[in-house]
């Protein structure tokens, strides 16, 4: 083996030394619920139709699958940090309680369950991952509990199911949870609730959030790079938009906007702004975890399967984008910028020699494999 590269990989397993005796004393510990149902409030009207509605559609996305992982485990958080803040009746208040505390231990096992996932892939492992996968069980039995509870408000529907220890990772099959909207290819996971004549008309407020957001976001996005502290090869407008602060909010303002009252002749157009907002946070979820296949000293991928999930997720969006873009004034932007081309974001090195991907087979020699060396 060349010298320059055996010193470099002598420093990789010495870090991972490093790194497996430090985390060996941070086992993954079971977390209690820290956040319960607001108390019900003398305001009114309450909303237990709306609570048990997005409830059901949740439930209903984990019901008859495995525990939730990817993108249908962030709408499961999303959920129960959406449902702590309605106002139920005192009546409906226990089982509101019952729900939300499912929903948690759930997304909670998820969490468990991608982390002992990840651990079996890690080259700094120093066990079988066992602990990770008996904590994402333990949070399991706990939400069957609470499953018990509630079960008879959600006939016809199932409890997840946790796979067994080894078994793979459940393929992620988020393109078919929710509505798929006509002309578009993926489901969005809630659409624009229906209007409500005793509540305030939010039409217009709808239409300025959406509009903004594109004057904001959309509009400056083909401008130079004059970031003073940016002395390396100027970034593609798309990577600048994909990793800049508007797609930072654009996962909260669909939350948003999916709650406004909008009017019924509006309401079909709301939900092309919406699949607009969620589509677009997943293209920037996704491109996050390419640019990390990519940095990452550690990393098993080269991030071409994220890439192209973020590249999907990001023309869906521009399509959606068609069929409301004559709210948008004339004169600001309602093109997304190119999306950036793959290898933009150079894979993580070290000063001697091109090691920031980490192929399978350097990953096993670093674990203790038996793979032969090169000389």
């Amino acid at each position: 083996m060349k010298r320059s590269v055996s010193v470099i990989l002598t420093g990789i397993a010495v870090l991972v030394l490093c790194v497996s005796v430090c985390s060996a004393g941070f086992a993954p510990q079971f977390e209690e619920m820290p956040l319960s149902m607001k108390a019900s409030s003398d305001a009114t009207p309450y909303n237990d139709d709306a609570f048990m509605s997005e409830a059901g559609k949740i439930i209903g996305k984990i019901s008859n699958s495995t525990v939730p992982t990817g993108s249908l485990l962030s709408e499961v958080t999303d959920a129960y940090y959406r449902l702590i803040m309605e106002n139920v009746s005192p009546d409906l208040f226990p089982i509101a309680n019952n729900i939300i505390s499912y929903l948690y231990y759930a997304q909670m096992a998820g969490n468990a369950y991608t982390d002992y996932h990840s651990y079996l892939k890690s080259v700094s492992k120093t066990t079988d991952g066992s602990e990770y996968y008996a904590l994402a069980d333990q949070y399991r039995q706990v939400s069957a509990g609470f499953w018990d509870q509630i079960r008879d408000k959600f006939p016809n529907m199932t409890m997840y199911t946790l796979p067994p220890a080894g078994a793979p990772m459940p393929e992620e099959k988020d393109e078919q949870h929710g509505e798929t909207l006509e002309g578009l290819d993926i489901a969005i996971p809630m659409t624009q609730k229906t209007f409500d004549s005793s509540a305030k008309d939010q039409t217009e407020k709808f239409k300025t959030t959406t509009i903004r957001w594109f004057e904001d976001y959309v509009d400056t996005a083909n401008q130079p790079d004059d970031d003073p502290t940016n002395d390396k090869t100027e970034k593609s407008p798309g990577h600048r938009f994909l990793t800049g602060e508007g797609l930072k909010w654009a996962d909260s303002t669909f939350m948003d906007l999916i709650g406004m009252n909008v009017a019924d002749d509006f309401l079909k157009k709301a939900n092309y702004v919406d699949a607009f907002f969620y589509l677009i946070s997943q293209a920037r979820d996704y491109y996050e975890s390419y640019i990390n296949d990519r940095t990452y000293i550690s990393s098993v991928s080269n991030g071409e399967a994220n890439y192209e999930k973020s590249q999907k997720y990001y023309d869906q969006a521009q399509k959606a984008i068609g069929y409301f873009k004559d709210i948008i004034p004339n004169g600001t932007n309602s093109t997304l910028p190119d999306f950036p081309k793959f290898g933009e974001v150079e894979k993580g090195t070290f000063g001697l020699g091109e090691l920031g991907y980490i192929t399978p087979g350097m990953a096993e020699q670093l674990s203790g494999g038996t793979s032969a060396s090169t000389t």
